[in-house]
């Protein structure tokens, strides 16, 4: 895959956490959009009652003092004030349902102290009048809470309603309840007060947690069943990734060990010359019956040498070609001497010169072996770009310091520059310019290099390339 697993799961979180908002937000609003049915709902059937109380309870009451089955004078808010009639329906309501949203009557000027509004109120009830408004709903802030409010107008629907807030036609015993009856100035149709419901936001969304919560699982279980499936196929790909590595590992593996046979073989050639010398030597003395024991023992030492430093470069190319099962601590002179020393009979073969130069002996944790394998690899291409170029006088500068802090190995050589076309491309496994090249050295150093946690970088650098392994 092109991205790593982490950042697709980081991109899949913030994904779900946009999704999550946006799906709370359309909760939210669905939840008030039901809550203004509600009260709308509410409000009408408090109007209904109101319209009730104007066209049928008071003319009904009108019609029983004509008849003289009542007092002319009768009055009583239990009957005929449908203010009081509503608000006592809702007190009822409150009571019994424990409901936790408010309702109130604004009236201008009203005879009950209780239907005063505030400042906003008063402005809903003005714009109202003015016909600003057939119904109004927004969310508003009360002791830094929010609460959802909706207003509906009343209109004057009945001339008894006129009668009642009169005060020349005002019954008797509402005068002496109330003392003084405003006049409303209106008309019938007028608006002459409004209704309102108020509720908490909070209670408005519990009511719609159940779903929220519902709908909030199912996304999630979808959100992580999405993402377990994008696991596998991540997984998959990285199972492809390690297979393909592992096989260009051991291509290039292969690779380095018949180079390093070479070497050996290299390594080798003169100390068996030096045996076969010794046993020529042997032979010629026995011939001639001059083989004392004191040349024997002499002679058989000086074999022993021989072998022994053959028997050192057996071990020396084993350590390198034995795995590395975890992470050890090496310093940089420790990993670039013993690539020089792997490398150092085909080095004198074709007459490389290599200068090393270690200005910081820092240590890392690492695989040393694999990094020993990347200075090797980086050598033997500086070693056929000589040959390819028929560069005389060959030299290779390994420098090991500290930039800034940084630890850094550089290998300088002066082979000729890599053209600037396929500068970029020398680290892509199998490519190369030469017929008997793999491809894999360079693409297998960059893997090494970044698997010890660094950075492998190349440029052209005066008269040849600068390989810079970054730690």
């Amino acid at each position: 895959m092109k991205y790593s697993f982490k950042i697709i799961v980081a991109l899949f979180v913030v994904l779900y956490a946009v999704i999550t908002l946006l799906f709370f937000n359309f909760y939210r609003e669905l939840a008030m959009k039901d809550a203004r049915q509600e009260a709308i709902f509410i409000l009408d059937t408090m109007n209904a009652i109101r319209d009730y109380v104007s066209v049928v309870q008071r003319p009904l009451i009108e019609e029983l003092k004509e008849k003289k089955m009542l007092a002319e004078d009768f009055f009583d808010p239990r009957l005929l004030s449908s203010s009081y009639i509503t608000r006592e329906i809702y007190n009822i309501q409150k009571a019994k349902k424990n409901i936790n949203y408010d309702y109130k009557l604004i009236a201008t000027n009203p005879l009950n102290a209780e239907h005063e509004g505030n400042n906003f109120e008063n402005e809903i009830l003005d714009d109202f009048k003015e016909g600003k408004y057939k119904e109004y709903s927004r969310i508003i802030q009360e002791n830094n809470k929010p609460y959802f409010f909706v207003g509906l107008p009343i209109q004057n629907s009945h001339p008894s309603c006129l009668q009642c807030h009169t005060t020349n036609s005002a019954p008797k015993r509402m005068v002496e309840q109330y003392h003084t009856i405003p006049d409303f100035q209106s008309k019938v149709g007028d608006v002459i007060a409004m209704i309102t419901f108020k509720i908490p936001v909070y209670s408005i969304l519990t009511y719609h947690v159940k779903e929220f919560v519902v709908g909030g699982a199912v996304m999630f279980i979808v959100f992580v069943i999405f993402i377990l499936f994008i696991y596998k196929l991540y997984r998959n790909d990285q199972r492809l990734k390690e297979k393909t590595n592992m096989l260009m590992m051991s291509q290039n593996r292969l690779a380095s060990m018949g180079e390093m046979i070479g070497n050996i073989s290299h390594q080798w050639r003169q100390p068996l010359a030096q045996v076969g010398a010794i046993l020529i030597n042997l032979e010629l003395h026995s011939d001639k019956d001059k083989l004392t024991k004191e040349k024997l023992t002499q002679k058989i030492k000086e074999a022993n040498e021989q072998l022994s430093f053959m028997s050192s470069t057996i071990d020396d190319f084993k350590n390198f070609f034995m795995p590395s099962t975890s992470a050890k601590e090496f310093s940089a002179q420790e990993v670039i001497f013993r690539a020089q020393k792997l490398l150092s009979a085909s080095l004198e073969k074709y007459a490389i010169d290599v200068r090393i130069d270690i200005q910081n002996n820092f240590t890392r944790l690492g695989y040393a072996n694999e990094i020993v394998q990347v200075l090797i690899n980086i050598m033997n291409n500086a070693k056929e770009a000589f040959l390819a170029q028929n560069i005389k006088e060959r030299k290779i500068e390994i420098t090991a310091f500290l930039h800034n802090g940084v630890p850094v190995i550089t290998l300088q050589n002066n082979a000729g520059h890599i053209d600037d076309a396929i500068i970029e491309k020398i680290f892509d496994p199998y490519f190369t310019t030469k017929e008997s090249s793999s491809g894999l050295g360079l693409y297998m150093s960059k893997m090494i290099v970044e698997k010890n946690s660094a950075t492998l970088r190349v440029e052209n650098h005066n008269d040849g390339v600068i390989f810079t392994i970054i730690f």
